[in-house]
């Protein structure tokens, strides 16, 4: 027998519906065990902030706090908890509006059991795909001091800011997740990879910007803007005037 890895909540107003979901979800896939039950969105939040769940099973309409209140609370502050909508044909415009808020997946009432089937299989294999990232990164950093990594990131930057860089390809190239890198990044240098690659662009910019034979346009792309609007529009942000404003300073 497979052992119960993944933790389940449900909720759903009507009792007998939820313990019917409750029973097929365990047999589908034993993988899964359900935790708890809940008639309103409200009670279920509660338990979920105490102890999350892997994934929680919601209906749309319910009292308290509907589906979609709970969907959007899991979403705000708790995002690597993974939500499936149960619903009706005449809520599936709110199933579709859920999906804003992260939902995992949906599933029409009453639950056809091969396509509960396919959604727990699939969330199934990318918790088995998180847990071998974890143990890949857990590997990556004991070979690496945390101020290493971030001279990496660093020189990474510093190699490529006039391509189409961001945070997800650096941590690509560097095989960790971007959220570590995010935390020690900010951890040691008290600004995140992306700010530090808008102000290593812009401060080069800045440079360029100074040979007034060069066009805005050219400077942008020379930093790895291709929309000259986006790349003043940064350069704003950053120093609080536009290029051209700037520009027609010196």
């Amino acid at each position: 027998m497979s052992e119960k890895k993944y933790r389940v909540i449900i909720a759903e107003d009507e009792n007998l519906i939820a313990k019917n979901i409750a029973k097929h979800i365990e047999s589908e896939n034993p993988s899964f065990k359900v935790v708890g039950i809940y008639s309103n969105g409200e009670d279920a939040l509660a338990a979920i902030k105490e102890q999350p769940p892997t994934v929680v099973f919601t209906d749309i309409s319910m009292p308290v706090m509907t589906g979609l209140e709970l969907a959007a609370e899991i979403h705000k502050s708790m995002s690597q908890v993974k939500i499936v909508i149960l619903t009706g044909f005449a809520e599936f415009d709110y199933a579709r509006e859920a999906l804003h808020y992260g939902v995992e997946d949906y599933l029409l009432k009453p639950l056809n059991n091969a396509e509960l089937r396919k959604v727990l299989k699939k969330i199934e294999l990318s918790m088995q795909e998180i847990t071998e990232s974890v143990r890949s990164e857990e590997d990556a950093e004991g070979s690496f001091t945390p101020e290493e990594i971030v001279a990496m990131v660093k020189d990474y930057i510093q190699k490529h800011y006039s391509s189409d860089l961001d945070l997800n390809s650096i941590a690509l190239h560097l095989g960790f997740s971007s959220s570590y890198l995010t935390k020690i990044f900010n951890k040691y240098e008290q600004t995140t990879p992306s700010k530090f690659i808008r102000n290593y662009r812009m401060t080069f910019a800045k440079q360029l910007l100074d040979d007034k034979s060069l066009t805005i346009q050219q400077v942008a792309s020379s930093v790895g803007y291709n929309d000259p609007f986006h790349f003043s529009k940064s350069f704003k942000q950053t120093f609080g005037i536009s290029p051209t404003e700037y520009r027609a300073s010196l």
